[in-house]
């Protein structure tokens, strides 16, 4: 009886110690690695109702774009003091992880999905910059040292085109009534993407009968 109680306890700390692990957060299971290059790495966070992530660190700036808010929970085990979330627009917003990572788990504790999009930016930069972009439409919501956040409110039955020297990372911000275009690459649900290489015209329609939203990433 005793060996099969301390076999109990192995196991039961062998499962404990390995809840406790903590991986980068492009290796935990709920943040899926859906694209990457030498600009970004785009991880597609989904956590069911109930779920609980592992815990993970956050150590590249990244720009975090909340698709479907929850309400959620979270265990921190290392935080910067005052961690900097820099945005006027809850659903896009830059932390740059410069002073101190982050490690945490996160649980959702509501009857939905929690969806969001972390954005993290690896490249070094040393790219040419120009004048942030000042078309209609589109509103400045941080400007960091790699990368400058957008929303791109497009009205009804519109299209706009552009050019710019940096590369461009476009996120869908809701799901569209009917799909919109950018670039011929459908967009219909929260989360669509595309990456838009430096010098490359741009150009994105709406055919719906109501705005659309995305978030615009200008990589430095």
């Amino acid at each position: 009886m005793k060996k099969y109680y301390l076999l109990f306890l192995f196991i039961v700390q062998t499962l404990l110690s390995a809840a406790q692990t903590v991986v980068p957060v492009r290796n935990e299971p709920r943040h899926h690695n859906v694209f990457e290059n030498n600009f970004v790495r785009v991880l597609d966070v989904r956590v069911n109702p109930g779920d609980t992530t592992g815990f993970h660190k956050h150590e590249t700036p990244s720009v975090f774009i909340v698709l479907h808010p929850v309400k959620t929970g979270s265990e921190v085990k290392i935080e910067e003091q005052k961690a900097t979330a820099l945005s006027p627009d809850p659903s896009i917003s830059f932390e740059g992880f410069y002073k101190s990572p982050r490690i945490h788990r996160v649980w959702n504790e509501d009857t939905a999905q929690f969806h969001v999009m972390d954005v993290e930016i690896v490249s070094k930069g040393g790219h040419p910059t120009e004048a942030p972009i000042q078309q209609d439409g589109f509103k400045m919501l941080f400007d960091e040292q790699p990368v400058r956040g957008y929303r791109l409110t497009l009205p009804a039955t519109n299209t706009i085109q552009l050019q710019r020297q940096s590369p461009l990372l476009i996120v869908g911000l809701t799901n569209a009534a009917q799909p919109l275009s950018i670039n011929k690459q459908s967009f219909s649900k929260e989360g669509d993407y595309l990456f838009i290489p430096s010098g490359q015209a741009v150009q994105i329609s709406n055919s719906n009968q109501q705005p659309y939203s995305f978030a615009v990433l200008e990589i430095k």
